[in-house]
């Protein structure tokens, strides 16, 4: 290691530089840049799973430890000098209260970083699962412009709405007739939905994570008889990192990103996992979550 590097980093150890210095070069820009860093370190940079957990175990260790602790120790020497010498009082305390801060955003960042870590590791456990028979079918109508999916959303039918897509490019909208199920597909199959440009159509019923896709066509349409429902999710994951409420929030960012109003956002996850708030049609039109009612398919359905 470079000796002007060595004597700079003992020199701010020992607080032997300016208090500026250490606070805004040494502390804030340093983490900063330490927490850039940190969106490298799992996909779609890293991918392995031992590559990914590696690469979180040595970021923790340096940054959070190593970094950060001399970061606190040189900031705290050069404030305590200021203070008994009493030369720049009044900066040398507000320095130690940021340091405070500091300490809450490190711990509040780890916890992160950790829960990143244990979801990551879950997808690749899902991935890695055998697939169950499919209980959703995958339809093509009309004239192979529409997609009718009926069933639950099982690990995997991202894939396959994905790839029918891609081999039929006239694919123009998809019919959403499910009860939900898997929340990683109901946010796969909207960010599909998005990406093509597709139109949504339910003609029953779309629950749950179903209502996820369904918000993200470009025209949302209800059939007569049809309805949305919604309710809070529920995990049945063995990790307790895993934050049902955080889940919630990024999928109530595709309604707000949709253009669903904030008022009706307040109600989609006021009813228990057992529930479900069934809004009526001239809600669900207001709050700008349908565009339209009434459809009835081509004669080629069924």
């Amino acid at each position: 290691m470079d000796t002007g590097l060595i004597n700079y980093i003992l020199q701010h150890w020992w607080g032997n530089v300016s208090l500026a210095r250490a606070f805004w070069v040494n502390l804030v820009m340093l983490y900063v840049a330490l927490e850039i860093f940190r969106r490298f370190i799992f996909p779609p940079y890293i991918e392995n799973e031992m590559a990914v957990t590696s690469a979180v175990v040595i970021y923790l260790v340096i940054a959070k430890v190593i970094i950060y602790s001399w970061q606190v120790v040189g900031v705290l020497r050069i404030s305590d000098h200021r203070i008994k010498t009493d030369s720049g009082r009044t900066w040398a305390n507000v320095a130690q209260i940021a340091l405070v801060a500091s300490l809450a955003v490190t711990l509040l960042t780890s916890i992160e970083t950790y829960q990143s870590l244990q979801i990551f590791k879950q997808d690749l456990r899902l991935r890695e699962m055998p697939l169950d028979e499919p209980e959703y079918s995958l339809d093509l109508i009309e004239r192979d412009t529409l997609i009718h999916l009926r069933g639950p959303f099982q690990i995997g039918i991202t894939n396959k709405v994905a790839e029918l897509i891609e081999r039929n490019p006239a694919i123009a909208g998809i019919i959403l007739d499910s009860e939900g199920g898997q929340i990683y597909e109901g946010r796969g199959l909207a960010r599909v939905i998005r990406e093509n440009g597709l139109k949504t159509v339910s003609l029953d019923e779309c629950l749950s994570s179903c209502t996820t896709a369904f918000v993200a066509g470009t025209t949302r349409t209800l059939g007569t008889n049809a309805r949305l429902g919604f309710h809070q999710y529920k995990t049945y994951s063995i990790i307790p990192s895993i934050d049902v409420d955080n889940e919630q929030a990024k999928d109530m960012a595709i309604f707000i990103k949709q253009g669903v109003s904030p008022r009706f956002l307040e109600k989609i996850f006021s009813q228990p996992p057992e529930g479900m708030w069934w809004p009526e049609i001239d809600e669900l039109v207001d709050a700008g979550v349908v565009h339209q009612v009434g459809y009835s398919p081509g004669a080629s359905e069924e």
